[in-house]
């Protein structure tokens, strides 16, 4: 039985008639978001995770505007390199960032299989069993993240690993106005910043460096 606490807008523009022809039809999906929990228990989730996030990149704006030792050897650590070119990138990346998940909505979370009902133009791909989530590049102006049946019983702060917080910095870095950042290597932990070594042109872009320089604690 559904939550009874659970109610949705389904059409707020009211107008009275008595014409037939006026009836509006809706169509309820029952599904929840994610099957172990209630869609309130979702959207409660959703929002104190994107608190979270909010917090983490707001430290970090903090320590990359001292930009200190410490600062400078956690740029290099995450990035393999604390170059000017890195320092542009992060120092226009992290505020729009900031702002896209200060705004991040729980209704903008859906489930990957509700893609076409919000007229997302990528094709998201099918659930393998292990991805967390996804956004389209083209639509990211709607702010649209579609999340799997993983990210549901993923852990939501546990921050030296995979979690919720870090999927949403994660796929906010994928946002064209934000980072633009592609997927060259996954892996929240410290083996990335080995990667990051070798790789530092394409670390600045990777959204799991990104994502590790925000929040990683180890």
């Amino acid at each position: 039985m559904a939550d009874s606490n659970e109610w949705a807008t389904v059409y707020d523009n009211v107008v009275r008639s008595t014409a037939t022809s006026s009836n509006i039809d809706v169509i309820l999906d029952p599904t929840p978001i994610c099957s172990n929990m209630s869609n309130k228990e979702f959207r409660e989730t959703i929002a104190r995770d994107r608190d979270i996030a909010v917090t983490l990149i707001q430290n970090r704006l903090k320590a990359f505007t001292r930009w200190d030792q410490a600062e400078q050897a956690r740029v290099m650590k995450w990035f393999g390199s604390s170059s000017s070119d890195v320092r542009t990138a992060l120092s226009a990346g992290l505020p729009r960032l900031l702002d896209v998940m200060r705004n991040l909505k729980p209704e903008n979370v859906i489930r990957w299989d509700e893609q076409k009902q919000r007229n997302i133009t990528c094709t998201i791909v099918p659930d393998n069993g292990s991805t967390d989530a996804a956004v389209c590049k083209p639509d990211s102006a709607k702010r649209i993240i579609a999340i799997y049946p993983h990210f549901c019983t993923s852990p939501d702060a546990l921050l030296w690993k995979g979690c919720k917080v870090f999927t949403l910095i994660h796929e906010c870095t994928h946002y064209t106005d934000v980072f633009d950042s592609n997927d060259e290597m996954y892996g929240v932990s410290i083996g990335l910043s080995f990667w990051a070594k070798s790789n530092p042109e394409k670390a600045i872009r990777n959204a799991d460096s990104i994502t590790c320089y925000v929040g990683f604690e180890g």
